[in-house]
């Protein structure tokens, strides 16, 4: 293992570093001077960096809304939002606190959000109840996309969350009182319980939601047709498979809208209480059977036969009626959407592919053909795209950071004859782009502020964007305000676009038209199915996809007589329909068990399926309390919330003595402040001779960059850093810390880039000198190294990694770092040194075989000192590992070790390292057992090269130490969310001073 000296301050394990002042004629460092002006410089640019670059975008307001049960928190540009959510959690809490029989104490903090161009939202209760919800509409043909109003499933999923994870009677609760909201047992269960019974509650009681969506349906029905339904051991963990991690919202909401079904919706709040006073976690089947007389094992056997007997009912109907017949054009998985025509002499089908196993891209296969292309890599880019009349421009969203504050989606053309690449758009949160006939227009949808726009610019000159429909026509109060457009196309004729259109005041999602000359709306279809994806077809037909009777199938309709017939009869689910040039084939994204993959289904011609959308029933208005509320909002004031949110006691008894500690911890709800305020007291062998120590870090979180803060002073017994008498005197030190440091993250894409500075002030000093008596036959007495010891530091990062679901490691890219030290009397050191670090890893996979990688990993450091007395670097082999313990506390093994040799078998003021592994998968395993809490994932192994040495001097003059082996590591899941790795490995060192090393450690490899 590899150990550095402490950096700016005496290092305890090599007493004789530095001395307290550079002695005459010492060696002198030109760099440092240099190097401490330089690090100024980049301080200081750190420091003026313009506010576009913020990181919390200090030209934003922030305002609080105060209702009976909840604080909002927004900013300004999110003012009609937070007042539309202040309703909708407020009828959340008067709905379900009955059912869950939950009532938290005090009020929630909501914060809404419109940073990110996703639509989602996330809660937590620890320290306080919590949640978090983004501004974005779910997409039509997202598996969220099944709404009459999103808000409102939005805003109950995560208050079930509050109030399931929240419930905590007896001595959890009285715990809490005094740590805390730190203990929660209700936290410690599966995901599939915990966001299952979240989205049943958002389906059963909030008009809509996934359980109802013919999506999710989609989702379920398949895999039973398949055969390919989880286990309740698989739904248990966390598994890679698809549909990876939606899998326990898709499966947790059925098995929970099953089990009220079968056993009322009483059973949900009587485990979350049952469960929730448990101290010792992990009993789900006990408790299932108490109230059902049933284990969950044992319901989920009846969830499963009872999906495969509907799937199974559904397929002999779509039989019955004439099952279309199906070629598929890709194979492999993950998501193959959006198939759309490539204009040229050859028909070419171009679409999005995100499989399980490859970096996201856009491909391309011709017609018939049996080998997709890649055209681009999908860097951050979704959704559907468009190409210029000429087929060769293509025309895409992708997301990007904006300011480095917003990740939002713009668009962008790639010229597929040179090769680059053109934004059109900045910051406009645009996406789904259509193209008109002539190529001179470009349409797409844009979010804003919880509603969205249609818009329409020039291709070439794109700065200039006009507003076909907007949500912001009509005012925050008026239903129409609140609306979710998609798929933009342009109408046969170029003067119109054709979109699939929700809007709150309709509760329902169907197909419209608007002339671009007078904006002229005409709407197409007036059905309760869902209708989304329109496609104009090469005779003039449009053609879109829509469920009926819980099935998506394609659609065409005649734009004049506005008569409509089904053209596919599918048993899963048909979406994005793609006509061939000739018309006799219909291109789809078409759903299998293993995701979505492009399609090829045979054009009927005639109208065999009629249009069974009218029969579709509509569903039925739902009465929701509405809450008379007196929303005055008020600037936010962070000192409000700033008290203590935890109580973190700490000790423990070692044969040096004992400690005993505690801290708090506290922050405001947006993160501006927070603060962890420690402190102790240690104690001799003999559990004598109290030592105190106190502490405080404080970040700041409001500026264009990162601010942290540590203060300290810390009582330190010494044994072996005062020398007189000609033995070891012990005393008691006391150290002074302070610490500023500065942090400025950047990401473009894949790339992030952090640069980073700081400033260590340390001041130690005796606090107990005990008096000695020098003999003139002693040892030379030698005093420890007392006084200022500051320092000066800065960082660079950068990484462009890439790891897919079924990756065993990174499978490509760099990561990189370099870091500088700098201690010199203009700092207030009493030194003259410099330290130096550096670091990369490397990832290459092996195109010959899927998943195999060569992964490279070099490291390094020296000090140099003015007083020729450096610093030491160790490094040798792995040191042992008590895995029990470890796996206990979660304390992995890191460093950097030459597998094959002692620990520290060689010491030097430098050191290199070189680390090369080949990593191959062995085994594939996402398996779990019933509700326990162990998940194994994969196994996979590696062959590997370890080099380096520690050195005073060159390189060309050191002992070089190699060690080669190789490791089989299990990658698993403990506590059914801490993920862990076993490596069990053989080493052996070359050369004269190697071993052979046989161990078992906890903790992945880089």
């Amino acid at each position: 293992m590899l150990s550095s000296p402490r950096a700016g301050c005496y290092n305890p394990t090599t007493m004789d570093v530095f001395s307290p002042t550079a002695p005459p004629g010492a060696r002198q460092i030109p760099f440092v001077r240099s190097a401490l002006f330089a690090l100024v410089a980049l301080l200081l640019l750190t420091l003026v960096t313009p506010k576009a670059n913020a990181l919390d975008d200090p030209e934003r307001e922030y305002f609080t809304l105060t209702t009976p049960h909840f604080y909002l928190h927004y900013d300004d540009q999110t003012e009609a939002l937070a007042h539309r959510a202040a309703v909708a959690f407020e009828e959340a809490h008067q709905i379900l606190t009955p059912l869950l029989d939950w009532v938290p104490r005090g009020r929630t903090h909501v914060v809404v959000s419109d940073r990110i161009d996703t639509a989602n939202g996330f809660a937590r209760v620890f320290g306080r109840n919590f949640i978090t919800i983004y501004g974005m509409p779910p997409q039509a043909d997202s598996v969220l996309g099944y709404y009459d109003d999103w808000l409102r499933v939005l805003a109950y999923h995560e208050y079930v969350h509050i109030l399931h994870i929240d419930t905590n009677p007896g001595i959890p609760q009285l715990v809490n009182r005094v740590v805390g909201k730190q203990f929660h047992p209700n936290a410690t269960l599966p995901r599939w319980y915990t966001e299952g019974i979240a989205t049943y509650f958002e389906t059963a009681h909030a008009g809509t939601g996934r359980v109802e969506s013919p999506l999710f349906g989609m989702w379920l029905r398949t895999a039973a047709l398949e055969d390919r339904l989880f286990t309740l051991g698989q739904s248990t963990g966390l598994p890679v498979q698809w549909p990876s991690g939606s899998a326990a919202y898709l499966y947790g909401g059925f098995f929970a809208d099953y089990i009220a079904r079968h056993h009322g919706q009483d059973f949900i709040k009587e485990f979350n209480h049952r469960y929730g006073r448990r101290v010792i976690p992990y009993a789900l089947n006990r408790t299932a059977k108490q109230i059902s007389s049933q284990t969950f094992d044992e319901l989920w056997a009846g969830f499963t036969a009872e999906a495969q007997g509907k799937a199974r009912a559904r397929q002999v109907l779509t039989h019955a009626q004439g099952a279309s017949p199906v070629s598929f054009v890709t194979r492999g998985g993950g998501r193959h959407q959006y198939p759309t025509l490539r204009p040229g002499p050859r028909p070419e089908i171009t679409y999005y592919a995100s499989s399980q196993r490859g970096h996201p891209a856009f491909e391309s296969v011709v017609a018939g053909g049996l080998q997709p292309r890649q055209l681009l890599e999908a860097e951050g880019g979704a959704g559907p795209m468009a190409w210029t009349p000429d087929g060769r421009t293509l025309v895409y969203a992708r997301s990007d950071t904006y300011r480095s504050v917003y990740a939002y989606q713009d668009l962008f053309a790639y010229d597929t004859q040179t090769g680059l690449t053109r934004r059109l758009t900045r910051g406009d949160r645009a996406r789904e782009p259509a193209l008109s006939p002539d190529g001179r227009l470009v349409a797409h949808v844009r979010n804003r502020g919880g509603t969205m726009e249609l818009v329409v610019r020039e291709f070439d000159e794109p700065e200039q964007a006009r507003v076909l429909v907007s949500g912001l026509h009509h005012a925050p109060d008026d239903d129409a305000h609140w609306q979710q457009i998609s798929r933009p196309i342009f109408g046969p004729e170029g003067d119109t676009l054709i979109f699939s259109w929700w809007r709150l005041d309709r509760r329902q999602r169907d197909l419209w038209e608007v002339s671009l000359s007078d904006g002229a709306l005409r709407q197409l279809t007036d059905t309760a199915a869902h209708e989304m994806d329109p496609h104009l077809g090469p005779e003039g037909a449009l053609y879109f996809a829509a469920d009926v009777e819980g099935v998506f199938n394609i659609f065409a309709m005649d734009l004049h007589s506005g008569q409509a017939w089904q053209v596919s009869n599918v048993i899963t689910g048909a979406f994005s329909p793609a006509v061939s040039p000739r018309g006799d084939f219909i291109y789809v994204s078409l759903y299998t068990a293993a995701g979505f993959e492009i399609a090829r289904l045979p054009h009927p011609r005639t109208r065999r399926h009629p249009d069974r959308r009218a029969t579709e029933r509509s569903r039925a208005r739902v009465r929701f309390p509405e809450p008379e509320l007196d929303l005055e909002p008020a600037p936010y004031r962070a000192a409000r919330w700033l008290a203590p949110q935890f109580l973190r006691p700490d000790a423990g008894v070692l044969r040096s003595g004992a400690g005993f500690g505690a801290s708090i911890e506290g922050g405001d709800p947006l993160d501006r402040h927070t603060y962890t305020l420690s402190g102790g007291v240690t104690t001799a062998e003999g559990f004598d001779d109290p030592s105190a120590g106190l502490g405080l870090i404080y970040r700041y979180g409001g500026l264009p960059f990162n601010v942290s803060a540590l203060a300290r002073f810390q009582d330190y017994p010494r044994t072996r850093h005062r020398v007189a008498e000609s033995r070891y005197v012990p005393f008691l030190e006391r150290q002074y810390l302070g610490q500023l440091s500065l942090s400025y993250p950047l990401r473009v894409l894949s790339d992030r880039v952090g640069l980073s500075a700081s400033y260590r002030a340390e001041y130690t000093t005796y606090k107990d000198r005990p008096p000695v008596v020098h003999e003139p036959g002693d040892i030379r007495p030698r005093e420890p190294l007392l006084g200022w010891f500051n320092e000066l530091s800065m960082g660079l990062s950068y990484s462009r990694l890439y790891r897919y679901p079924e990756s065993i490691s990174a499978e490509r890219g760099i990561s990189a770092s370099i870091s500088m030290g700098i201690q010199h009397p203009m700092l207030g050191h009493q030194n003259n040194a410099l330290t130096l670090g550096w670091g990369l890893n490397a990832y290459y996979p092996n195109p010959l075989f899927e998943r195999h990688v060569l992964a490279l990993r070099l490291r390094g450091a020296l000090t140099r000192s003015a007083s020729g007395r450096e610093g030491q670097y160790s490094i040798g082999g792995l040191r042992p590992q008590e895995i029990f313990t470890s796996v206990i506390f979660q304390e992995p093994r890191v460093g950097y070790p030459i597998r094959g040799f002692e620990p520290g078998a060689m010491r030097g003021s430098q050191y290199q390292l070189a680390k090369l592994e080949y990593r191959f998968p062995i085994l594939d395993l996402d398996k779990g057992f019933s509700t326990l809490p162990l998940f194994f994932r994969q196994i996979k192994g590696q062959v590997f090269l370890d080099t380096g040495s520690a050195y005073n001097g060159y390189l060309s003059d050191a002992q070089i130490l190699t060690g080669i082996g190789a490791e089989v590591q299990l990658d698993a899941i403990l506590g059914y969310y801490a993920s862990n790795s076993l490596r069990l490995g053989y080493a052996r060192g070359l050369g004269p001073e190697g071993l052979s090393d046989l161990y078992l450690l906890l903790g992945a490899s880089f």
